[in-house]
């Protein structure tokens, strides 16, 4: 416990010591403070004053951040609104020549002291000005004055044309001296140019799905403002949108007129539909140019309209239908010419439209028509050929009161519907020509029937009596003055039959154009006399007065006589047989400078002025009924005119009417005195149309044999007796066999051979004979009843001399026998 004082003064001292050191320490740092305090203080005034600097200069800056933050704020919030106002300016319209022209006045003076907007024309290869915009109106017509003078070249390496081409935009900060020399066309465009004090430039394309539409031109001048890139920025999203309007409305453009081409087709198609429907309908050229007209100037909204067709000749036109015209026009215009300098003429003239859209053009194009145009209100007019295989048969004009715009795709329609009315016109001539062959056809079919009736009549009658006779005189004895008058009738009717079935045959060879003439120099006075004798008995057995008039001064006429012979006797005949008893018949011959004419005149029956365009055709009669009072089969005047009409002439008949009698004109040429008489060599063939030499020699055959050839027994007994009793021996075979060994055995001197018989015909028998040595060279003739005129060439060139047809009288067919054995005729 002792130790516990002890510690507690030790610690007592070295408190003690303790505190005065800490006195003295204490003293020390207060003196160390004060000092250091003030040091403190020196400092801290200084970095207040720093900070305070520094404080100043942030608040500074913040001030001018916050302000250039206002700006840019303010800036893009004009760029907005502007851009904003620019969507809305594009969306008013689609019209966007409209919209590009307010979109430019907006540019000025936001964004620039000048705007142009170009559009390219890409069909033309052009660049087309849309807009100007300047504060200035004078300059804006500056503008596009020096747009006019000196346009911009697409092909340019600079510019406009650059950009348009490339699709990226320029932009140029300052626009030196040289670059308006350089886009200067001259002094003048170089003076204009630096005149107006262009500073800074921005150029950007309009591009809407990769294609350059256009260009958007931005020019400082007064402002002196430059641009910089946040300008082409700006510029670029104007172009976007621009570009994209631009786009849409062409887009918008291009359905509208595809919907109105649509439209317009569906119209166009839909009238043409109608007008087809009528000219379906019309069976005529009349009725189709009715059509024409009134569905024409429906279809169209023409005023007037005419239709025109080809006269057959080929040479004139004929109105066939016409609206809007006046009468008197149309009268003295009924007919005119193809050739004449008018508009629808030269239309059909050349196949080519004639087009006038307006008065002044139609005036221009034909001003000697001015006169007549003048009467009508008529602004525009089309003329258009009817064309039908590639060529013009007729025309049609269309006129319009007001001035007419002809589209291509008008054209190309209003061509189709005239090429359809071309054809309903075609159409309607084959009804016609179709309708007139069917009723062609069906009066001759009925003239055909009537003609076969009338034959059978005119066969069956005169056959009638030849029967009649014929059994009678078989079954009874008559005396000599009755079987005289029998064997008369027989025999008249025979010929009548013949002569009818010559007419037939003449009429069958000039509808094949194989009848033949043996032409020589005749005097005409002879043949009419012997045409006067043959009917006179005829005229007589009616107390009918026959009468001539002749005149001996008329020279010759180069002419058949044997068939000049035969229009007259059918003349005559004719005359005779529609004359009554105690009638008269005159045959009148005279001349004029170059023709002979010979008149036969009757007091007969006379022609009804219906049936007197008809008298020569084929097979007209003017009463072929049952009642009829004449017979006939209505050839004799057709094989007369077609004779005449042969030689050269002509034929005619008049008549003042029933009862008053009628005359039969025939003009044939008179055989010029300067011309040379030709010498005609005499023809080896015989016919039994022909006058050849009649005989009545009995003994013009004697000493001859005749192997005479034919399948007909009937045949062989009438050309045996009729040979036999000219003085010739004759040997009758039927076959081509039986004939070739008589020829051996006999000998004879003439070969008559029918052509058609069974097995072997008269052809086979020619040639066998020609191919024998000795007896080859026989003369031989060809007697059948196939009487055409390739019948007689077959028969002549297969190796007979002579050629005649059945039926045959006896003294033909002597006088034709002694012809071929070389013996002289006595006639």
């Amino acid at each position: 416990m002792a130790e516990i004082p002890y510690l507690v003064c030790f610690a007592l001292v070295v408190l003690s010591a303790l505190g005065i050191l800490i006195s003295r320490q204490q003293q020390t740092a207060v003196r160390q403070n004060e000092q250091t305090q003030q040091e403190l203080e020196r400092l801290v005034e200084e970095r207040s004053a720093e900070l305070e600097s520094k404080r100043a200069e942030l608040e500074n800056s913040q001030l001018m951040r916050a302000q250039a933050i206002s700006v840019i704020a303010e800036t893009a919030e004009q760029s907005s609104a502007f851009l904003s106002e620019v969507s809305a300016v594009l969306a008013s319209s689609l019209d966007y020549d409209t919209t590009l022209n307010s979109v430019a006045q907006l540019v000025v003076p936001f964004l620039a002291d000048w705007c142009a907007i170009d559009i390219y024309d890409q069909a033309r290869h052009s660049i087309r000005r849309v807009a100007v915009a300047h504060p200035d109106p004078s300059k804006i017509e500056l503008a596009w004055q020096l747009n006019q003078r000196y346009p911009e070249d697409p092909n340019a390496d600079r510019g406009v044309p650059k950009v348009l081409r490339t699709g990226e935009p320029e932009i140029g900060s300052e626009i030196p001296d040289a670059s308006l020399v350089e886009a200067a066309k001259d002094a003048e465009h170089l003076r204009i140019l630096r005149e107006l004090g262009l500073k800074s430039y921005i150029i950007v394309p309009l591009i809407a799905r990769g294609r350059s539409l256009g260009v958007i031109s931005l020019v400082t001048a007064e402002s002196d403002r430059r641009y910089t890139s946040n300008d082409l920025s700006l510029a670029e999203e104007l172009a976007r949108r621009a570009a994209l309007a631009v786009d849409n409305s062409r887009l918008y453009t291009e359905a509208k007129l595809a919907r109105q081409a649509a439209e317009i087709a569906a119209d166009r198609t839909a009238r043409l539909q109608k007008v087809t429907a009528a000219l379906s309908e019309s069976l005529t050229p009349s009725q189709v140019a009715e059509v024409i007209v009134e569905q024409g100037m429906a279809a169209f909204g023409a005023n007037s309209a005419l239709v025109v067709l080809l006269t057959p000749d080929g040479t004139q036109l004929e109105i066939i239908r016409a609206v809007g015209y006046k009468p008197e026009l149309l009268e003295a215009w009924r007919y005119f010419s193809i050739h004449e300098p008018y508009p629808l003429s030269e239309a059909v003239r050349t196949g080519i439209a004639v087009w006038a859209e307006c008065k002044a053009e139609r005036i221009a194009q034909y001003p000697h028509l001015a006169e007549i145009y003048a009467h009508y209100e008529h602004e525009s007019w089309v003329s258009m050929p009817l064309i039908v295989e590639g060529k013009a048969i007729g025309g049609v004009t269309l006129n319009f009161r007001e001035p007419q715009k002809f589209t291509a795709e008008d054209r190309i329609f209003m061509l189709t519907l005239a090429q359809q009315c071309a054809q309903a016109i075609a159409r309607a001539y084959l009804y016609e020509a179709e309708k007139a062959a069917r009723s062609t056809a069906e009066t001759a079919s009925r003239m055909k029937d009537e003609f076969l009736a009338v034959l059978s009549h005119e066969l069956r009658t005169p056959l009638n009596s030849m029967l009649g006779w014929s059994k009678l005189l078989r079954s009874r004895k008559f005396d000599e003055a009755t079987t005289a008058r029998a064997l008369e009738t027989i025999e008249r009717n025979a010929q009548l039959q013949s002569q009818l079935i010559e007419d037939i045959l003449d009429v069958s060879r000039i509808i094949r154009g194989k009848l033949r003439l043996n032409i020589r120099p005749v005097n005409l006075l002879p043949v009419i006399e012997s045409a006067i004798d043959a009917v006179r008995p005829a005229a007589n057995a009616k107390a009918i007065q026959l009468e001539l008039v002749p005149n001996s001064s008329i020279g010759l006429v180069s002419a058949d006589s044997d068939r000049i012979q035969q229009v007259l006797w059918n003349l005559l005949s004719n005359a005779i047989k529609f004359t009554p008893d105690g009638g008269k018949v005159k045959v009148q011959l005279d001349s004029t400078d170059s023709q002979v004419q010979i008149q036969v005149v009757d007091t007969g029956k006379g022609i009804s002025p219906e049936f007197l365009p008809y008298v020569f055709e084929r097979f007209s009669q003017a009463d072929s009924t049952s009642t009829r009072s004449y017979g006939g089969l209505g050839l004799g005047l057709a094989i007369v005119r077609h004779l005449v009409e042969l030689h050269g002439g002509t034929v005619k008949a008049d008549s003042l009417g029933e009862g008053q009698g009628a005359t039969f004109t025939i003009y044939i040429p008179l055989l010029q005195a300067s011309k040379e008489v030709e010498k005609y060599p005499k023809n080896a063939e015989i016919h039994s149309t022909t006058s050849s030499a009649i005989t009545q020699d009995n003994s013009l055959l004697s000493g001859l044999t005749v192997l005479v050839v034919d399948d007909s027994a009937d045949t062989l007994a009438y050309l045996t007796a009729a040979i036999e009793q000219y003085g010739a021996k004759v040997e009758a075979i039927a076959s081509v066999s039986e004939a070739i060994i008589a020829l051996k055995n006999l000998h004879p001197d003439v070969l008559i051979s029918d052509i058609g018989m069974p097995h072997q015909d008269g052809y086979d028998l020619i040639k066998q004979v020609r191919a024998l040595e000795q007896l080859g060279q026989i003369p031989a003739m060809a007697l059948t009843a196939y009487a055409r005129e390739e019948d007689r060439k077959r028969a002549l060139s297969a190796g007979f001399q002579m050629y005649m047809s059945k039926p045959v009288e006896p003294e033909k067919l002597a006088s034709a026998i002694a012809q071929l054995a070389g013996r002289t005729i006595k006639i």
